[in-house]
C-alpha cells in the first residue's frame, strides 16, 4: 500500500496503481487528491508530493500530502466497511479502514487510523 496524507486523514491505495513519486516545489498547482477521494480542499502549506497513478486506459498524476510512504498492512489489521456506510459515504473509492498499532510506522503513531480506497475508482472516464 502506498500511504500519504488527504483532507487531514491519512489514506492509502494499493502500490500497484501508484507508478511513480516526486517532491512538488512549494505551491504547485495541479490535480489534487483530495477533490477526487471528496475531501475539503487542501488549504495547509505542508509539504506536498506527485503521485502518478497509472490505469489500463491512461495515468494521472495528482497532489497528495507528505510523507508518502510504502507500506504492508497486515490483513488482520483491515476492516472493510459496513455495507450500510459504504453507500451513503461521498468519499469516492472508500473501501476499507485500517488500524495501526504502536509497532506500526513511526509516523502515523499520531493517527493510527488509515482510510483504504480503491484507485480504480478514481481513473478519469473515457
Amino acid at each position: 500500500m502506498v500511504l500519504f496524507s488527504a483532507g487531514g486523514w491519512r489514506v492509502a491505495v494499493e502500490a500497484c496503481w501508484v507508478t511513480a513519486s516526486r517532491l512538488a516545489p512549494a505551491h504547485s498547482c495541479g490535480c489534487e487528491i483530495e477533490a477526487l477521494l471528496g475531501f475539503d480542499s487542501a488549504a495547509s502549506d505542508a509539504p506536498r508530493q506527485y503521485l502518478q497513478l497509472s490505469w489500463p486506459g491512461g495515468s494521472q498524476e495528482v497532489l497528495v500530502g507528505s510523507p508518502v510512504e510504502l507500506v504492508s498492512l497486515c490483513a488482520s489489521t483491515i476492516y472493510p466497511l459496513p455495507a450500510l456506510l459504504a453507500k451513503r459515504t461521498r468519499l469516492r473509492g472508500l473501501r476499507a479502514i485500517a488500524l495501526l498499532n504502536a509497532t506500526g510506522l513511526a509516523s502515523t503513531q499520531e493517527m493510527p487510523l488509515v482510510l483504504l480506497f480503491d484507485a480504480n475508482c478514481l481513473a478519469p472516464s473515457p
